[in-house]
């Protein structure tokens, strides 16, 4: 009897455990996801919609669907893109739908053995927030230049020269 009570205390603490973790990556990778604009929700894309994309660095890449105006942004791993050597790419899901949990992949068939990769998170993305990401990423140029100040602290100006008359006098 003991030891049934046993397994059920380690059970439910380690769904505790479980669950605390589960809620601490989300709310990392809605930190991450921020793009300047609204803050976006994990997302899915069906993988058949996929017609276009643009590799950003070695784990960040964009995904253009139907109409072109869709886009999603995905984080692999490990961070090992090749922007320059990529004529194609695919996707393995069981469901056909990406929303980057386990077992979604980016597969380049390039090679003799594909390269496969783990999609972490998948973010649609609206038109300001695809600008701010290729912004991010040097893929675009801003719109407007902000220069930064040359001095944060304001200066006071005075002259002594004043004092100096009204105390002689």
């Amino acid at each position: 009897m003991l030891k049934r009570e046993r397994k059920q205390k380690i059970l439910a603490l380690f769904l505790i455990l479980v669950t605390v973790n589960a809620c601490s990556n989300e709310s990392e990778i809605r930190d991450d996801n921020n793009y300047g604009s609204a803050p976006k929700k994990a997302s899915c894309f069906n993988t058949i919609d996929i017609r276009d994309y643009r590799v950003l660095d070695r784990g960040n890449l964009i995904v253009y669907g139907r109409p072109k105006s869709r886009s999603y942004h995905l984080q692999v791993s490990p961070p090992n893109l090749d922007d320059g050597g990529m004529d194609m790419i695919s996707f393995n899901s069981f469901t056909g739908r990406v929303c980057g949990f386990a077992g979604d992949e980016l597969i380049i068939p390039d090679n003799i053995f594909p390269e496969r990769f783990s999609i972490m998170s998948v973010t649609e993305l609206d038109e300001t927030a695809h600008y701010n990401l290729m912004v991010r990423f040097g893929k675009a140029e801003p719109m407007q230049e902000v220069e930064p100040e040359t001095d944060s602290s304001p200066q006071i100006t005075r002259e002594l020269d004043e004092g100096n008359e009204k105390e002689d006098g």
